[in-house]
């Protein structure tokens, strides 16, 4: 059989043989070196028998030889073992001397020295069995020659050649077996998509070896890689932590920023770590490079999306607040910031009537917009649904920061195309200055919204500064809301009624309830001190159902008491008028309180109805069908007035007060009035006017058929009991 044969078997061999060389003439030429002929053969095959017989007697002592040495006693644990190697010994034996060295003995002997490879006996193992073998051999072989040197001499010497034919075969199993152990490290260091590299120590620090990713990461030609500088020794500031951990002798760890050869920005995390000799002085150092550029930009990804507005791509709230910390640092107090707090007027219009894409939309080129007219030193942010703000140094006085928010207005106000359809734009602007304004940006940031919501209290379309007023102003907004919430559980709130007269006889038709707030602390708090808090807080509803409840309850109480009093007329704010539980609470108050729904008018603002059309059709018909009269308040101040009321069921229209101020000396208002008046009759609706102060007011509206009359010509709004007074005093 020949070794070729062997190699390309399936066995666990298949392949040795040949991966290391050895073929029949390997073996010839290895025979021919140790001058193993023929002749050895014959000498052995002439001991075999006197020899076989006589290897067992050195065998017990050979094993219990191997059983001392510490590495090998997990190998023969007990007598079992030791049996089962006597087997294997046995057939070696008989292999050893009996004369055929063939292709098929190398083959059994590689497997012997691969075996031992695998189990990890070290050479120097090998080595030892194998002069105790000889040396216990040396008697047997002797013995066999009857002591008769002319016979053993030539004898030991065959066992020899044979004996180092063997241990050639084994030990270049162990250098093959090391090889490929290396090769394989080598290529899995080569083919690790890290970047790995060796150094000599420091000074020189040289590179011996790099991996293909090593050059394919830094674009370095691998072969001219050797003998470079090992890339940690950079003078850059970003190496020092590595040139110190190489100084001490120890691991070192930093992250790398680079400029690859396209322009692109690439980031590296080096860790490095000594290579030690056998006495523990350092040699080299090997060092693993790790392309982290995707980690990295996914970090500063989520950074920007923590500090960036996602709509708008401007800054947030936080990074503004960032911003400006920064730049009061460099100020010092020499030079002063200006902060611009921008709310888009009316937006809430915006997206409620054209969508929130659209809404969007606007909010997309308002930034536009401020980023355009601000200068490269300015930070424009947004800071929540339409607020924005703008962060500039102030090198001017208060007129040129003035001009700048007309300037921002004025941008503002160019009308927006979207769909086909114009959008008029405006804005309300507060403005807070550092370091006078506030001297760290929270508070820079909280006095200019503070001016922000004292333009928007002016009206709107408007600027204002900061100043300390402004700040004593918020801090009572802000008390009076906190008491606000708390105001229905501590029944602080009072109802007060104020009579609504019949324009023809001059009898009662009717009250209106207002809410007041009766304040522990600041007394009987006015509705517009505290209704657009409720509105903005939204508190509104729950004190709209208190109002609702307490003016039902107090109908009926009256009713039972026989007061008459045709019917009470109750507010609804916009909030409480969109409840689709709207029309089904007010039916259970009623019943609740037996009163009959023709004593319970209700007033809906005109922007209440036409925000959903359809809606509030379907609910003022359910509550016009249930008895319940329907006024239509504020007429005249909307934006669709004759749409209103053409299509809604309402059964009374209320003249606003500011058309009624001035008549009958101004003619404009007493001809828009008469008007109002001559359309509601014509469409069967009937009209109070509120506001009546003066008897000319009086007798001009009656004349022009108004229906009722309001006002404090005869009444100021009173509590229930003092309208029973005055009641009684007519």
């Amino acid at each position: 059989m020949s070794i070729a044969g062997h190699a390309t078997g399936d066995g666990p061999l298949a392949g040795i043989a040949a991966e290391m060389g050895i073929d029949a003439r390997e073996i010839a030429a290895r025979k021919l070196f140790l001058e193993l002929g023929s002749t050895d053969a014959e000498q052995l095959k002439a001991l075999d028998v006197r020899l076989a017989t006589a290897q067992n007697g050195f065998a017990d002592g050979f094993y219990d030889y191997l059983r001392a040495i510490p590495e090998l006693q997990a190998l023969l644990p007990d007598e079992g073992a030791v049996r089962r190697l006597r087997t294997a010994h046995n057939r070696y034996f008989a292999s050893l001397i009996g004369g055929d060295y063939d292709e098929d003995y190398v083959v059994r002997r590689l497997q012997v020295g691969m075996t031992h490879a695998r189990i990890g006996l070290t050479p120097k193992w090998y080595v030892g069995a194998f002069r105790k073998y000889l040396s216990d051999m040396l008697q047997v072989v002797w013995q066999a020659s009857d002591g008769d040197f002319s016979r053993f001499s030539p004898a030991f010497d065959a066992l020899l050649k044979v004996v180092m034919l063997d241990l050639g075969l084994t030990l270049d199993t162990y250098i093959h077996a090391d090889k490929h152990a290396i090769a394989l490290r080598d290529q899995a260091i080569d083919s690790s998509n890290n970047g790995i590299f060796i150094a000599t120590n420091a000074p020189e620090c040289t590179l011996v070896y790099v991996n293909r990713a090593f050059s394919r990461m830094l674009d370095r030609d691998r072969e001219a890689s050797a003998g470079d500088p090992c890339p940690c020794t950079d003078g850059e500031d970003c190496f020092g932590s590595i040139r110190k951990a190489i100084a001490e002798g120890r691991d070192g760890l930093v992250n790398l920023q680079r400029q690859r050869p396209d322009g692109s920005m690439q980031w590296i995390e080096l860790f490095l770590a000594p290579v030690s000799d056998d006495s523990g002085r350092t040699t080299h150092y090997v060092g693993i490079l790790d392309d982290i550029t995707a980690r990295k930009e996914s970090e500063a990804h989520l950074d920007y999306l923590v500090r960036h507005d996602p709509l708008t791509g401007l800054p947030n709230r936080e990074l503004l607040l960032q911003h400006a910390g920064s730049a009061m640092s460099l100020a010092g107090g020499r030079q002063s910031l200006t902060l611009h707090a921008i709310d888009l007027d009316h937006f809430k219009l915006i997206n409620d009537g054209l969508g929130h894409r659209a809404g969007d939309r606007v909010l997309q080129e308002m930034a536009n917009r401020l980023t355009g007219i601000s200068g490269e030193n300015a930070c424009v942010a947004r800071l929540s649904s339409d607020e924005f703000a703008i962060l500039t140094v102030a090198s001017a006085g208060a007129d040129a920061v003035a001009a700048f928010a007309e300037q921002i207005r004025k941008a503002l106000k160019r009308p927006f195309h979207d769909g086909g359809r114009e959008i008029a734009l405006d804005a309300s602007i507060g403005i807070a200055v550092f370091p006078g304004d506030g001297d760290d940006p929270e508070s820079l940031l909280r006095n200019a919204n503070s001016a922000l919501h004292a333009a928007k209290a002016a009206g709107r379309a408007s600027t204002r500064f900061y100043d300390e007023a402004m700040n004593r102003r918020a801090d009572e907004r802000l008390a009076l809301v906190s008491d606000l919430r708390h105001a229905v559980r501590r029944q602080q709130l009072r109802l007060y009624y104020q009579p609504q007269i019949d324009a023809a006889d001059g009898t009662l038709a009717g009250v209106e309830a207002l809410l007041r707030w009766q304040h522990p602390e600041r007394g009987l708090v006015p509705p517009d001190a505290f209704i657009p808090l409720a509105e903005e807080c939204g508190l509104i509803g729950e004190l709209g159902a208190w109002v609702l409840a307490a003016a039902i309850r107090q109908a009926s109480e009256w009713l039972m008491r026989g007061i008459e009093i045709p019917r009470v007329a109750v507010n609804l704010s916009p909030k409480q008028f969109s409840d689709p539980g709207l029309a089904a609470r007010i039916e259970a108050l009623l019943a609740e309180h037996a009163l009959a729904p023709s004593r319970l008018e209700l007033e809906i603002t005109e922007s209440a109805a036409m925000h959903d059309p359809a809606a509030a059709t379907a609910t003022l018909q359910r509550l016009k069908k249930r008895g319940i009269r329907l006024a239509l308040d504020d007429f005249g101040t909307g934006h669709s007035s004759l749409a209103v009321l053409r299509t809604l069921p309402f059964d009374l229209l209320k003249l606003d007060r500011s058309f009624v101020r001035n008549i009958p000396a101004a003619a404009s208002d007493a001809a828009v009035a008469g008007t109002i008046i001559t359309l509601a009759r014509q469409l069967g609706l009937e009209v109070i006017a509120e506001g009546i102060e003066d008897g000319a007011q009086q007798v001009h509206l009656a004349a022009a058929g108004c229906h009722f009359l309001q006002g404090f010509l005869f009444s100021r709004p009173l509590p229930a009991a003092a309208l029973e007074d005055w009641l009684a005093s007519r």
